[in-house]
């Protein structure tokens, strides 16, 4: 009997898990960036991919230039690895008007830059 159930408990872990880890957002990619040395890299983190993270780091270091937020409702913005994370805006870019989100998102990145 316990062992029918530790296998029954098996199964529905592995059913469910893969579901559950989906849940919680997607793996990072890379959105189209200009500048030669850098890479923009955006991941959801949820509420219909209305909370999200762009980080924009050094392609051979990693090391992070620039972090932009969307917590579902607002933009936040982090410059450097160590800067202080400041809201930006009251909503976040979404694209339209013939702009798609990420590149609303290269723009809000260039603008919180100054380039």
């Amino acid at each position: 009997m316990l062992r029918t159930s530790f296998f029954a408990t098996l199964l529905f872990t592995a059913v469910l898990a893969p579901n559950v880890h989906a849940a919680g957002g997607t793996g990072s990619y890379a959105l189209p960036w200009s500048t030669h040395g850098e890479v923009l890299e955006y991941r959801s983190c949820g509420c219909g991919d209305s909370c999200w993270v762009a980080e924009l780091r050094d392609a051979r270091t990693k090391a992070l230039k620039a972090r932009l937020r969307c917590d579902c409702e607002r933009l936040h913005a982090t410059v450097g690895p160590r800067g202080k994370e400041r809201a930006q805006a009251a909503s976040c870019p979404v694209g339209g008007d013939g702009i798609d989100k990420p590149q609303a998102i290269g723009e809000a990145m260039q603008r919180l830059l100054r380039r």
